[in-house]
């Protein structure tokens, strides 16, 4: 596969994992969670706290796959340490010069985080140790997250078409 076919390729993927966020993102809102003056008594009992928590989940491990789609297809290298999620995740604020400019901005790198280190404990803990002020604060700052990622990922795929259009 050409590298030209290889970006494409990617791009694509990257489109689909989008699609995959916004699902996650109409899940909560047609739900109401992501309405703050109606959610508290929705998060009372904790079957309510794992489908949340398990959402938010899904929708790092989506963030992390575009992340992985990049790192694998662009950069040529995926972290391998102990601290690898954390590594990929600021690879991916990093623009690597002359190859690609960087794929989330530092804000959406902040953001991210949150949900990166809350999938770990989601992974780590028995469902019924979930904090439902965690869950609050991250249905909180979810739909600006969601609209930030987006608009880095489109800005990167026009960036990217861009400079297979100049080669």
């Amino acid at each position: 596969m050409t590298d030209i076919n290889k970006i494409k390729v990617t791009l694509a993927r990257l489109q689909l994992e989008l699609e995959n966020i916004q699902k996650l993102y109409d899940i909560l809102n047609e739900r109401g969670l992501l309405d703050s003056k109606n959610r508290k008594e929705k998060l009372t009992d904790d079957f309510m706290l794992r489908a949340v928590g398990s959402i938010f989940h899904d929708f790092y491990t989506s963030v992390e796959n575009m992340f992985k789609i990049v790192g694998r297809n662009i950069d040529n290298l995926i972290p391998s340490s102990s601290e690898w999620h954390l590594e990929l995740l600021e690879q991916m604020s990093t623009p690597i010069e002359g190859e690609r400019p960087a794929f989330i901005s530092s804000n959406s790198k902040f953001l991210l985080n949150e949900f990166r280190g809350f999938r770990h404990v989601f992974r780590n803990v028995y469902g019924f140790n979930l904090v439902s002020e965690r869950i609050e604060r991250l249905l909180d700052i979810f739909p600006h997250t969601v609209d930030n990622l987006k608009m880095d990922v489109v800005q990167f795929i026009e960036d990217m078409q861009s400079i297979m259009r100049d080669e």
